[in-house]
C-alpha cells in the first residue's frame, strides 16, 4: 500500500511539473536562408536545430548548378549538439543547392534540401537527382505516400505487434497457471513461433529503415550507426536479446521477465520517450505503457487461442487475465495521459497535427475496447461460453488498430512545426514584404520591405507591432525597425523604389496567436494598415 502511495504521488509530481521541451528535430534557422539572394559568397552554411541531435550521422553538402560538390570537407557539430556547420571555399556567382542530413534525439532521421544564390545566379539550377534520393521528411503525412513509406510504416506495425506479443507470452507462459501438460506443450510452440515471428520482425524493420538512416552512406557510416548513435545501439541490443531469447527463454521466471524487460527497456531508447526532458521520468513511463500493452496484448492473444484449444483452460485462465487487463487498462491510459502533458507545452496543440489526430484516434478505440471487455467480463459471469468468440475477436481487432496508430504516430511530431514567415502583398499604389526568421519564439530577425513609386521618396514612417491575441490585455509590442540597404542583385523591383527596415530581438517571447501589424505612411500622409494572424508554437 505504502509503494502504491509513493508511485501515485511521483505521477503527480510527473504531471504537474512545466517542462519545456521539444521533440524530432527540426531546422529553426538556416545560415544562409532557403532561396537566399546574396552580393557575396557565404563562408559557411550553418543550420540550427530544435533539439540536440546524434553525434554519430551528419552531413550537410553543396552543389553548384552543374550538381558538382563545391567541397568535401566534413560539416562540425556544434558543442550543445544543436547545430552543424560547413566551412566553403571561395565561389562565384550562380545557384547553390544545399542538402542536409541528421538524426534526431529520438533516433529519426531529418533531411532535407534548399537553395541560394550568390549575384545574378544562373536562374536555371533543378535540384540533383542524386540529392532529392532518400529525402524523407518525418514528422507529418502527405498525400503522395510512396511504396517505401507504406513498407515502413507496416514495418514499424508488425515490430510493435510482435514486441507486445513475444514479451508478454514469455511471462503468462509461468504465470497463467496452465496445469494440463498438453496446453503447457502448446505454450512453448506458440512461444518458439513468436520468438521466430519478433527476429524476422526486427531484421524487417531494420532493413526498411536502414536507407533513410543512412542517408547514402557506406561501410563507414554503417559501423557509425551502430556504435555512435543510440538508435543504432538500441537496434543492435534488440537484434542480439532476440537471439538470446531462442537460448534462455522458458525455462525460469525470473530470467524471462528480465529478457522482456530489456526488450520493452531497448525500445523505450528509440523513439519519442528518449527526446523529451525529463528524460528519466519520459522513459519510465513509456516503459509503463509498454509493459502494460504487453500484458494486455499478449494475454488477449492466448485468451482467444486457449477458447479454441479448451474453453475450460479459457475460463481458468480469464480470471487471471481478467484482473491484469483491468490494470494494465489503467496504466495505459494513465502513463498514456502524463506522457501527452509532457510532449505537448499545451494541450490544444492534439488539434495542429496528425501525431494529435492519431492519438484522438487511439483514445476512442480504447474507450471500445473498454466497453467490449466489459461485454466479455458478462459473458464470463454468465457463463455462456458459446457467445463469447466474437466478442474475444472484436476485442482482437481493437488491439491490433491500437497497435497500428501506435506504429504510425510514433513517427510522427508531437509538436507543431515552427517555420520561416514569408508574407508578400501586391497592391496597387505599393507592396509590401515581411521576413520573419526562424519565427520562434525568442529571438527572431524582422524584415520589412515596401516599394513606393518614385516620386513618393522614401516612406514617412514604418511601424510594425505584434499583438498577443491570446492576452488582450497587453498593449501590442512595437518593433524598432531601422532602414538598410537590402539590394538583392536580379529582384524585381515592379517599377517602383525598394526601401527595407530591420530589427532583431525578443519581439516575439511566447508561442501563441499573434497579430502581426504593419502601418506604411507615405510623403502624402497617405496611409496603409496590413494585418496577419499567425501562430507560433
Amino acid at each position: 500500500m505504502k509503494f502504491k502511495w509513493l508511485f501515485l504521488c511521483w505521477m503527480l509530481v510527473v504531471l504537474v511539473v512545466p517542462n519545456r521541451v521539444f521533440a524530432h528535430a527540426s531546422l529553426v534557422q538556416a545560415v544562409p536562408e532557403a532561396n537566399a539572394k546574396l552580393a557575396a559568397a557565404p563562408a559557411e552554411v550553418s543550420l540550427t536545430f530544435n533539439e540536440r541531435l546524434e553525434d554519430g550521422l551528419f552531413y550537410i553538402r553543396v552543389f553548384d548548378s552543374a550538381k558538382k560538390q563545391i567541397t568535401n570537407a566534413q560539416a562540425a557539430m556544434n558543442a550543445t549538439h544543436t547545430g552543424v556547420t560547413l566551412k566553403l571555399p571561395s565561389v562565384g556567382d550562380g545557384d547553390y543547392i544545399v542538402t542536409y542530413h541528421i538524426i534526431s534525439a529520438d533516433g529519426h532521421p531529418v533531411e532535407g534540401t534548399y537553395l541560394f544564390t550568390v549575384g545574378q545566379g544562373s536562374g536555371s539550377t533543378s535540384l540533383p537527382e542524386d540529392t532529392m534520393a532518400n529525402m524523407h521528411h518525418h514528422g507529418e503525412l502527405n498525400g503522395q505516400l510512396e511504396f517505401s513509406d507504406i513498407i515502413q510504416f507496416a514495418s514499424r506495425i508488425i515490430y510493435f505487434i510482435a514486441l507486445l506479443l513475444v514479451t508478454g507470452w514469455a511471462v503468462w507462459m509461468h504465470i497463467g497457471r496452465f496445469k494440463e501438460a498438453s496446453v503447457q506443450e502448446w505454450l512453448r510452440k506458440w512461444n518458439v513461433g513468436l520468438q521466430r515471428l519478433f527476429l524476422l520482425a526486427v531484421i524487417f524493420m531494420m532493413y526498411t529503415h536502414l536507407n533513410d538512416v543512412l542517408g547514402g552512406g557506406g561501410a563507414q557510416d554503417i559501423a557509425a550507426l551502430f556504435t555512435k548513435t543510440g538508435l543504432g545501439i538500441s537496434w543492435m541490443v534488440t537484434l542480439v536479446l532476440s537471439l538470446l531469447g531462442f537460448v534462455f527463454v522458458g525455462r525460469k521466471l525470473w530470467v524471462d521477465v528480465l529478457w522482456a524487460a530489456a526488450l520493452l527497456l531497448a525500445k523505450c531508447f528509440n523513439g519519442h520517450a528518449a527526446a523529451f526532458e525529463p528524460r528519466s521520468e519520459t522513459i519510465v513511463l513509456d516503459f509503463v505503457h509498454l509493459a502494460a500493452a504487453a500484458a494486455w496484448v499478449s494475454g488477449l492473444l492466448l485468451l482467444l487461442r486457449l477458447y479454441s484449444h479448451s474453453k475450460e483452460a479459457a475460463a481458468s485462465f480469464y480470471r487471471t487475465f481478467s484482473n491484469v487487463a483491468f490494470i494494465s487498462i489503467l496504466l495505459l491510459i494513465v502513463s498514456g495521459i502524463l506522457s501527452t502533458f509532457i510532449f505537448l507545452p499545451d494541450i490544444s496543440y492534439l488539434a495542429y497535427t496528425q501525431w494529435g489526430g492519431l492519438l484522438i484516434a487511439k483514445m476512442v478505440l480504447v474507450l471500445l475496447v473498454v466497453i467490449t471487455a466489459s461485454c466479455i467480463r458478462l459473458l464470463f459471469r454468465k457463463r455462456n461460453m458459446s457467445g463469447l468468440r466474437p466478442w474475444l475477436v472484436l476485442d482482437s481487432v481493437f488491439a491490433l488498430l491500437i497497435v497500428a496508430v501506435v506504429g504510425v504516430f510514433t513517427y510522427l511530431n508531437p509538436l507543431p512545426a515552427n517555420e520561416p514567415l514569408h508574407w508578400h502583398v501586391m497592391g496597387e499604389r505599393q507592396h509590401m514584404t515581411v521576413q520573419i526568421t526562424p519565427n520562434v519564439p525568442g529571438n527572431n530577425k524582422f524584415i520589412v520591405s515596401v516599394w513606393l513609386p518614385e516620386k513618393l521618396g522614401k516612406p514617412k514612417q514604418l511601424l510594425l507591432k505584434l499583438t498577443d491575441l491570446d492576452n488582450p490585455d497587453i498593449a501590442p509590442i512595437e518593433v524598432p525597425v531601422t532602414p538598410f540597404e537590402n539590394k538583392i542583385p536580379g529582384e524585381e523591383s515592379y517599377g517602383m523604389t525598394k526601401f527595407s527596415f530591420q530589427a532583431e530581438g525578443r519581439y516575439l517571447p511566447y508561442a501563441g496567436q499573434w497579430n502581426i501589424e504593419v502601418r506604411v505612411m507615405d510623403s502624402n500622409d497617405d496611409e496603409t494598415v496590413y494585418d496577419k494572424v499567425i501562430r507560433i508554437y
